[in-house]
């Protein structure tokens, strides 16, 4: 099975923006044709980033769909990081492969970069966003790290594809 890892802007475009190229990744998860994941760091996306201003509404609105998607962990990092999650302690080799890809991406955020992280570490097949971060860069990632990287639309693409080529 087919899997991808949705960056926190797919929630975004599924839950705020009417994105039906989400939604039918969504739909294709339902019949059991691939398995969505998010990292860790969907929660410093979305929950941390309104400590002191209230509840965040697209917070509530992701933990409804956790249940059926994966959460898979990233390197421990203070301020990130919540006990339980399934961030996990890094070597110094592995800290020297997120530095590789925060070169490759200087603008990203660190949460960013750590999103990708755990995507690569948890060996998954397609990790799909609508940012410019990693759409830049998916040719030097592929190169330097086998990592493939999809906008929405492709990733749905791909699946389709391959769903017709299947017995």
């Amino acid at each position: 099975m087919l899997t991808l890892t949705l960056d926190t802007n797919c929630f975004f475009d599924y839950l705020e923006r009417d994105s039906l190229y989400v939604q039918e990744l969504f739909e294709l998860a339902a019949k059991g044709n691939i398995e969505l994941a998010a990292t860790t760091r969907i929660v410093t996306d979305t929950l941390d980033a309104w400590k002191g201003t209230g509840t965040s509404p697209i917070w509530e609105k992701i933990r409804s769909l956790l249940p059926s998607i994966r959460v898979v962990g990233s390197a421990a990092r203070l301020g990130s990081t919540r006990l339980g999650w399934g961030d996990f302690l890094i070597s110094q080799s592995e800290s020297d492969k997120l530095k590789k890809l925060h070169e490759i991406m200087p603008t990203a955020q660190i949460d960013d970069v750590d999103h990708l992280y755990g995507h690569i570490t948890a060996g998954r097949d397609i990790f799909v966003t609508s940012d410019g971060h990693f759409l830049k860069q998916r040719k030097q990632l592929k190169e330097q790290f086998g990592v493939v990287i999809m906008n929405p639309n492709e990733a749905v693409q791909e699946i389709k594809k391959r769903l017709e080529e299947s017995p």
